[in-house]
């Protein structure tokens, strides 16, 4: 039977996260063609929408390659500074920041300061990568949406998931790995009437992707096969190895930051002395070895490796490592804009295929290619790092189309996680928020409310109920209170199949419930 209650709640649920998810898969397309357009004028002095990534990037300027970030950065300074200073370093911590601490509001003018500055940042050179900027840049979207609409603190705070699941979902073409994202790192807490609106979120902003950008998996790999059981052992390893990489990752950054911090001199010229870093060592790099390596999202090396006809050796891959570890640093510790992801993917390729090619050599025959072992690093460090092993195992999934490769990707990917987990004081996002003074829970709480029926908590009916409003006894607690938020009262009527009340439900047992229950869960 139609309901106008029911559907005030429904269009909320159904048709906002379509239109937050249309909103951010255009803004994640946009946002690519902004970096390839600045990149290709930038490095080419050509107006053009066209690049390939599996190519390395060159340029017309010689010598004087370096100047490009040392100008780009400058801009990004400026910008940021003046503007939204929110949109300065990788995205995520800021989007986190603003669920936990401004029941979801950030301002709307973050989209776009943001979407400029990193198109910049990256375009110029800026090692760093798309995902931080299209996080914060969905999650805006959302926000937005719901401010604009006046909707209260938890449904902004869904629109905002919304948003930066769609991103993501939409940036790797990834929509199960976009939700897992926001569910592990984003929300306090999932039930349906979260996880509904973050599936057709990703299910548009995906769709929206595929029509421009083509249906291809993200990184093409050869397939894989297990070569011998003994094997599982040396994952178990890399495990171990990419956790320490992924530590020595979060803790340069930081120093780094500190160190520009603590810098005596004008905000706006920080970045520019970042970029000026930046330009010199991948000009040292092009000097060196013939490729620049360390300028932009750096997916040309990580295709390379992947595709199982590089040429890259082991001391050229470990000094990769190392180099972009200090370039992503320096990028985003001056107060360039990007994200943290993509540079990973690139450190965890190259130290796993180090890795692969030592191992491969040391005992041939029972290792696999080099290119499974960068593929699981990949995935090891991105679990190791953010501190969401589900979206790394399920993502690379998605990225790759290969499943042969999830029992080994489990395997480095957990263990990474947990050497992180005892040996660090938090993941890369959350370290941020608490330089900020903010802690944030590690545990992601069940909404009890959206599980638990009415029945459960309601008292005899009094037959003197009047004219309360009246609710199933097997609705959820969840929609009572919404039923009583609308209502403006702290009683419903709980009704039987036919209509007839059977009980009552008062708003304070709602709230009881929920507090107990939660803290119930978090003892586990």
């Amino acid at each position: 039977m139609f309901s106008i209650d029911r559907f005030r709640l429904d269009w909320k649920v159904y048709l906002l996260p379509v239109l937050v998810g249309a909103l951010a898969g255009v803004g994640a397309v946009a946002f690519r063609a902004i970096i390839v357009f600045i990149q290709n004028i930038a490095f080419d002095g050509k107006l053009s929408l066209e690049i390939n990534d599996t190519i390395p990037l060159m340029s017309v300027l010689g010598n004087w390659v370096f100047l490009v970030p040392v100008v780009g950065f400058f801009i990004v300074g400026v910008l940021v500074i003046k503007f939204a200073p929110e949109a300065k370093g990788h995205g995520v911590p800021e989007v986190m920041t603003a669920v936990f601490t401004n029941k979801g509001k950030i301002r709307p003018r973050v989209a776009a300061i943001k979407i400029i500055a990193s198109g910049i940042c990256i375009g110029t050179g800026g090692s760093s990568g798309r995902e931080g900027p299209i996080v914060q840049i969905g999650s805006s979207i959302g926000s937005a949406i719901g401010q604009i609409l006046k909707l209260s603190g938890m449904e902004t705070t869904t629109l905002l998931g919304c948003g930066a699941a769609a991103g993501i979902a939409a940036t790797f073409n990834a929509p199960l790995g976009g939700i897992l994202f926001t569910i592990e790192l984003i929300l306090p807490e999932f039930s349906v009437h979260t996880l509904v609106p973050l599936a057709l979120s990703t299910s548009v902003a995906t769709y929206i992707a595929r029509f421009l950008l083509g249906n291809d998996p993200t990184f093409l790999v050869p397939t894989y096969a297990l070569n011998s059981g003994y094997e599982l052992f040396l994952y178990v390893l890399l495990g171990v190895l990419i956790g320490v990489v992924s530590i020595l990752y979060i803790k340069v950054l930081y120093r780094i930051e500190d160190f520009f911090d603590d810098l005596k001199i004008s905000p706006y010229l920080k970045p520019a002395i970042g970029g000026f870093i930046v330009g010199l060592a991948a000009l040292a790099m092009f000097k060196i070895y013939g490729n620049y390596y360390i300028f932009g999202v750096g997916y040309s090396t990580v295709f390379e490796i992947l595709s199982g006809q590089s040429s890259i050796g082991i001391l050229l891959l470990l000094l990769l490592v190392f180099v972009k570890i200090f370039a992503t640093s320096v990028t985003l510790g001056s107060g360039g804009s990007g994200g943290i992801f993509a540079p990973a993917l690139y450190i965890g390729a190259c130290f796993g295929a180090a890795f692969g090619l030592f191992f491969n050599g040391l005992i041939p025959g029972i290792v696999s290619t080099p290119t499974a072992y960068a593929n699981v690093g990949m995935g090891a460090i991105v679990g190791g790092t953010l501190g969401a092993p589900l979206t790394a195992i399920i993502m690379f999934f998605e990225m790759t189309k290969n499943y042969a490769i999830i029992l080994p990707l489990t395997i480095s990917v957990v263990i990474a996680r947990a050497f992180v987990h005892h040996n660090s004081e938090g993941t890369i996002y959350e370290i941020k928020l608490l330089r900020k003074g903010i802690k944030i829970p590690h545990e992601r709480a069940i909404d009890m409310l959206s599980i638990a029926p009415v029945k459960d908590i309601m008292e005899a009916y009094d037959e003197d109920g009047g004219d309360l409003p009246k609710i199933y006894q097997y609705s959820s607690l969840q929609e009572a209170l919404i039923l009583m938020n609308e209502k403006k009262v702290n009683e419903v009527l709980a009704t039987n199949k036919s209509g007839n009340p059977i009980g009552v439900v008062k708003k304070d047992d709602i709230l009881y419930f929920y507090t107990n229950e939660k803290c119930r869960f978090r003892k586990r």
